[in-house]
């Protein structure tokens, strides 16, 4: 969504006073008298609220409890890029990060579309679906004692804001540390307050109501949207956004001890340490080898009845969880032998870990974790002959989905219409009454002879051979996917086949990324293969990744239609209209081709038979897929 403030919030008569904490960066506030000791009765707004309350679930652990849980070995082929709320970004980050830090909310087990409180004992939502409070849990603190409280609450959604690293945009398209008129949160002023004991001056600052994340009293926050860049709308996916690591509670003593809040750097301190209220602390880091979880002895969790937990917040069960990163062989062979009790492998070697004794595999269904990655061709409208229809309607028709699901991914994938995939809301809806992409090279050479090229049949017949020959096009992908690699060397050829001189264009990881990344037109990779993996469970976080035209990347695709739609399905919150919209985007990305959606794969989980307690989520995280290390243990 285009970037805008959402000042028209905060368009206030009052007189603007200069206050706050002296020898900082000031700021301008409307005239208002601090109360540091007492809650004010409600938020600051007039709509009604709806609240929602968190679900519990009764859960007993005594007959859990053995030697055999004193500690799991978890073995995966990646690192954590950081270790730091606000900064990691990818699945293993997110893993170690899950265990040792809390949100104030997670998705609730298996679904997509409700939530259990974490961190928050429950939440109201306005009517108007701007303003969102939330409720906290008395009683939790850090493993080092540090208290928990909403004045923690608001330092770690401004520290995330205000760091900038590159999954701000998360919370950055709602959020923002300015109300764009009046009122600015820095870095100096994160690190110059007291969020233990705060002073009048503190509290001034953290309650002042026109800003994006307001303290309403010692252990009650609200979240106004309406701030970041997509503007003065709600967002009805805004929960889905918190469940991530960027709102996760953060120490403000911890940070200011090694550093402080920088504006836009990393906290090299925080990136390989940890110090949450989560039930696991960090013990080590060992970069390239393993990172080692153990069980927090100071959580506050256990502090609750059995009859309050919820999988999300109970304690954990294993003592110690050892995480080590190592080749896929090296994977299955500990596994083998038992030095290992869960690995993460690649679909290819399901059949090799179905025949070991003893253990579990298990094929997610496709909306756990990284089976979410969503592969496509995208065309760059900048490459003249992509502007044609037929041509990009013969591409569709050239591609062999089944073949490739078979031979990339061992048989263990799903075609699908895009953008959202399967098993998402409102997936089934949306394509209802459409049929996957299907390989046809002879339809394939006719619709490229039609759009006047010369174009090839199977059998070698040149159609139209006084047409046009089809100009070379560069067809990218990433070399160190070996998912990537397979699939274009595929595509390409049968391209070539009808008369589409693709030619393999591989770059590592790091120059991938760069030109898929980039925003607006690539001359160099008109074409190539993509994907897409959620940054928060909501159908809506792939629709904005590829239509929105300052996020369309390498495709520079932009429909204002589509894009229209997609504007309205974030800010909806009545079901029927939702799934309306998402069926006209999903009806027009299919009729134009601009993207030839090819499939996503299955992930498998994989374990020995003696440990139980998995509740994977989809969140896309730890293993590959998301879930709480606390909940497992050993039969």
């Amino acid at each position: 969504m285009t970037q805008k403030n959402g000042v028209s919030r905060v368009l206030v008569v009052g007189l603007v006073i200069v206050v706050l904490v002296a020898a900082i960066v000031s700021v301008s506030l409307l005239t208002r008298h601090p109360t540091p000791t007492t809650t004010p009765s409600s938020v600051s707004t007039t709509s009604s609220t709806t609240t929602t309350t968190s679900t519990t679930t009764t859960t007993s652990t005594t007959s859990l409890i053995s030697v055999s849980n004193s500690s799991l070995v978890v073995e995966e082929g990646s690192q954590p890029d950081s270790l730091d709320p606000a900064v990691t970004f990818e699945t293993p980050g997110w893993e170690v990060v899950d265990q040792v830090y809390q949100g104030l909310v997670a998705p609730n087990g298996t679904s997509v579309t409700t939530y259990v409180g974490v961190l928050a004992a429950n939440w109201s939502v306005s009517s108007d679906g701007m303003t969102y409070t939330f409720y906290l849990r008395k009683g939790v603190h850090f493993s080092n004692g540090d208290p928990f409280n909403a004045y923690v609450e608001w330092f770690s959604v401004y520290r995330s804001l205000i760091m900038n690293q590159a999954p701000e945009f998360i919370l950055g398209q709602n959020l923002a540390y300015t109300n764009g008129v009046n009122f600015t949160i820095n870095a100096s002023i994160l690190n110059s307050i007291n969020y233990f004991d705060p002073s009048p001056q503190n509290l001034s600052v953290m309650e002042y109501p026109y800003q994006s994340v307001q303290v309403i009293g010692p252990y009650t926050i609200a979240f106004h949207l309406g701030y970041g860049y997509n503007g003065d709308y709600p967002f009805s996916s805004f929960l889905a956004t918190l469940t991530t690591p960027l709102s996760f509670a953060v120490d403000p003593r911890v940070v200011e001890e090694h550093g402080g809040v920088v504006a836009n750097q990393t906290n090299a301190w925080m990136e390989t340490h940890a110090v949450g209220t989560g039930p696991y602390e960090l013990k080590s880091w060992i970069p390239g080898e393993s990172v080692t979880l153990v069980k927090n002895p100071n959580y506050w969790g256990n502090n609750l009845p059995p009859s309050q937990w919820n999988y999300a917040i109970r304690p954990a069960i294993i003592n110690t969880i050892t995480i080590y990163y190592k080749s896929a062989s090296a994977r299955i062979a500990d596994l083998k032998s038992g030095v290992a009790q869960m690995i993460e492998a690649p679909d290819t070697d399901y059949s090799v870990l179905k025949s070991i004794p003893g253990v579990n595999v298990t094929i997610l269904p496709i909306i756990f974790g990284s089976s979410q990655n969503i592969f496509y061709v995208y065309m760059d409208p900048s490459f003249t002959p992509f502007q044609n229809l037929l041509v990009r309607k013969a591409i569709s028709y050239a591609i062999d989905y089944q073949g490739l699901i078979k031979t990339v991914l061992d048989g263990l994938g799903v075609q699908y219409i895009g953008p959202v995939p399967p098993g998402f809301p409102y997936y089934h809806r949306a394509t209802a009454g459409l049929q996957n992409y299907t390989y046809n090279p002879v339809k394939a050479a006719e619709l490229l002879a039609q759009a006047g090229y010369q174009a090839t049949l199977p059998n070698g017949t040149v159609l139209n051979p006084k047409g046009m020959p089809f100009p070379a096009v560069n067809f990218l992908y990433d070399s160190d996917s070996a998912t990537q690699t397979y699939t274009a060397q595929i595509i390409t050829q049968e391209l070539q086949a009808i008369g589409i001189p693709a030619k393999p264009s591989p770059l590592t990881s790091q120059g991938y990324y760069g030109v898929i990344d980039a925003t607006g037109n690539s001359t160099e990779y008109p074409m190539g293969l993509s994907y897409y993996s959620e940054d928060y469970t909501a159908s809506i976080d792939y629709v904005t990744a590829l239509v929105e035209d300052d996020m369309a990347g390498t495709s520079a695709y932009y429909n204002a239609t589509v894009y229209n739609w997609t504007v309205q399905a974030a800010i909806t919150s009545n079901p029927q209209l939702e799934a309306e919209l998402f069926a006209n985007i999903t009806r027009a990305m299919y009729n134009q081709y601009w993207f030839i959606w090819l499939f996503v794969p299955y992930f498998l989980a994989i374990h020995t038979d003696n440990i139980a307690g998995i509740i994977p989520n989809p969140a896309g995280s730890a293993m590959g897929y998301f879930m709480f290390y606390s909940d497992v243990y050993f039969t």
